[in-house]
């Protein structure tokens, strides 16, 4: 077998470290039917990349080392791991045994070697503890998690002696029609001893009619005792290999988020239709109404009132706070504060203590101050708000000059009457107002009346002369 070029003529160099264990997580599948331009372990599932999900699972066990076997063609797996694990390149896609033939000499320890997939991203970081376990207790060479599936199609099969002692792994295109009738499966995940490991891995032949080479080869070349651990939920071990999948993965860790949510004090009115990612924290009490997404790396407080139909991101939301058919995005927001309906918070907004957001508001890069209030219709964009200010109905900030974005300040306690229109750059002073229908072209002092519109004029008559016309116009056209 074509095995790193480190590896093999250095195996007298292996590791003498007994305890430490290590992980190694195989990433480097093409992931063909994703049918995507996304590496498959990219994919997220509740918001969390699939090979982060796989990373999770392995911390559980602190490891000595983890080591991702990656495609170097792949786009983007640095990234995502932001310096966490060791990557391991894999330039030839030739089977898994082979991605893990690519783990150089100097981390080939004589200690336990978990290999899982990142692929798989429901496995749970207890059930890896549970399997170090049993192949500490049981002395075992190597010990294989296994499944039971009503529908096994796509799984490497457990072949077993008729006394139930397990003899063998076989994949499904090389089974037969009697093995594929079998439905304990091979989950993919080992735990091996490393000292029986890196040995096996060098007489490993690509004798199937893939012409890969297998790591469930590996098995069946290891001298030692071969233990096996059935999962209790077999629904961790799915693989996912299509959108399809995909989405049985997500709907199956988004129950688990929220089933954890319940548990820890908060209410979901309808699970259902309720959808929260795998990085949002959301405190005690807090209840979220049907139709809400709370997505990112969201913090909400205690005793706050979600929804219905309310999608949060990226932001943070203090105690006590209420959202009602609004869309949040990277804002951050204080206690006591109510939003909506139908508002809509942009990026850079920040609300004090207490603010109250209406119907059918728009904020962008704003900061309102501690109990001010913008009750409906109102567009805030690049605007400095003070405390206790009040914003009348259709008022805006005309930040946008053709150039570039400009900002308008507001001082506390100032009354702000509906349809003003601030043209940025200005600033109001403390405690001023504007009146209804006013155009603000320039700073307005501290306790001053703005009134920035034309005269009303009033024409008598008005209506007897149009009637007047429209009747000769119908008279001619006769």
């Amino acid at each position: 077998m074509r095995v790193n070029a480190s590896a093999g003529s250095k195996q007298a160099r292996l590791s003498e470290t007994r305890g430490g264990v290590t992980v190694v997580v195989l990433a480097a599948g093409k992931g063909v039917r994703m049918n995507s331009r996304i590496p498959k372990v990219l994919h997220p599932v509740a918001g969390r990349p699939m090979l982060l999900w796989s990373m999770v699972a392995a911390r559980v066990l602190d490891p000595e080392r983890t080591l991702v076997v990656t495609n170097p063609s792949q786009d983007g797996i640095q990234a995502a791991l932001n310096g966490e694990g060791q990557t391991v390149p894999q330039r030839e896609q030739l089977g898994t045994g082979h991605a893990l033939s690519q783990v150089s000499a100097e981390h080939r320890t004589t200690g336990p070697v978990i290999v899982l997939y990142a692929d798989a991203p429901l496995l749970r970081g207890e059930t890896l503890k549970r399997l170090l376990a049993e192949h500490r207790a049981s002395e075992a060479a190597v010990t294989l998690l296994t499944a039971m599936l009503d529908d096994p199609r796509g799984y490497g099969r457990i072949i077993r002696a008729r006394n139930g002692v397990f003899r063998r792994i076989v994949e499904e295109k090389d089974a037969s029609d009697a093995e594929k009738q079998i439905h304990e499966i091979n989950s993919g995940v080992y735990c091996f001893r490393g000292r029986d490991l890196w040995p096996a891995l060098q007489k490993l032949e690509n004798k199937n009619r893939a012409h890969e080479y297998y790591l469930t080869d590996v098995v069946a070349l290891i001298k030692g005792k071969l233990d096996t651990m059935l999962v209790g939920d077999a629904r961790e071990i799915l693989g996912i290999n299509d959108r399809r999948q995909l989405a049985q993965a997500e709907h199956i860790m988004r129950e688990r988020i929220l089933d954890d949510l319940m548990l820890r004090g908060v209410t979901i009115t309808d699970p259902g239709s309720t959808f929260v990612d795998a990085d949002v924290s959301i405190g005690q009490d807090t209840v979220i109404h049907p139709f809400s997404t709370i997505t990112g790396h969201s913090v909400v407080g205690q005793d706050c009132v979600l929804g219905p139909m309310t999608q949060i991101r990226d932001s943070t939301l203090g105690d006590g706070c209420r959202a009602e058919r609004s869309h949040l995005e990277h804002v951050k927001i204080a206690s006591n504060v109510a939003i909506g309906p139908f508002s809509r918070l942009r990026p850079g907004t920040e609300l004090a203590e207490g603010v109250h957001i209406g119907t059918h508001t728009e904020i962008k890069n704003s900061k309102i101050g501690a109990g001010s209030a913008v009750p409906h219709f109102s567009y805030l964009g690049d605007a400095v708000v003070g405390a206790n200010v009040n914003i009348g109905a259709g008022s805006i900030t005309a930040n946008w000059d053709g150039f570039e974005k400009n900002v308008t300040e507001i001082g506390d306690g100032v009354y702000v009457s509906c349809d003003t229109i601030f043209v940025a750059p200005v600033r109001v002073g403390s405690d001023a107002t504007t009146a209804a229908d006013t155009v603000v072209t320039k700073d307005v002092p501290a306790g001053s009346l703005a009134i920035g519109r034309a005269d009303m004029k009033i024409v008598e008559g008005y209506t007897a002369r149009r009637r007047a016309r429209r009747n000769a116009s119908k008279a001619a056209k006769k």
